[in-house]
């Protein structure tokens, strides 16, 4: 699956209220580090926040927490932008 399309399906979920916790990076064919990463990106470009991406010595790329993670303007405004991806989910 395609960058921009694992985006947009992050952000709907989120937009959506969906369950999050069902989100798992092995979904979208990527390995945890870079869905973390990619998250990580997600929120560093406004388009969410509130995401947990924990990182401590001995386990730095264990989780990602996206219960209290919220969509933000600019994120609503990609999710619009980008709209036919919808057709492919």
């Amino acid at each position: 699956m395609n960058q921009k399309k694992i985006i947009y399906n992050v952000l709907s979920a989120i937009e959506k209220g969906e369950n999050l916790s069902k989100l798992k990076f092995s979904d979208f064919g990527l390995s945890l580090i870079e869905f973390r990463d990619l998250i990580d990106q997600i929120q560093d470009d406004d388009l969410i926040k509130g995401a947990s991406v924990p990182r401590g010595q001995g386990n730095p790329d264990r989780m990602v927490l996206l219960e209290a993670a919220k969509i933000t303007l600019k994120g609503l405004a990609y999710l619009k932008k980008n709209s036919t991806l919808i057709e492919t989910k």
